[in-house]
């Protein structure tokens, strides 16, 4: 074996200060959900506790955003 491989994960926080130890997002992590809400993005090698947001692969995750987030209009 080459190494330990590290399996990203990627999700949001509702509050700031329940981020995971090891998050590697560190700038832009706000995101604004179509209801107002806004949730911190995370991503690392990490789980989010039960309650406190929700973890997805990346892939899961781009379709939750796309879905979710709202769009900034465009004229």
């Amino acid at each position: 074996m080459l190494g330990g491989s590290l399996i990203m994960k990627y999700g949001y926080v509702y509050k700031i200060e329940d981020t995971p130890k090891g998050n590697y997002w560190i700038q832009s992590r706000e995101i604004e959900l179509k209801d107002g809400l806004i949730v911190y993005g995370c991503e690392g090698n990490f789980d989010i506790e039960d309650g406190k947001g929700q973890i997805f692969t990346k892939e899961n995750f781009l379709i939750w955003l796309g879905e979710n987030a709202k769009q900034e209009e465009t004229e």
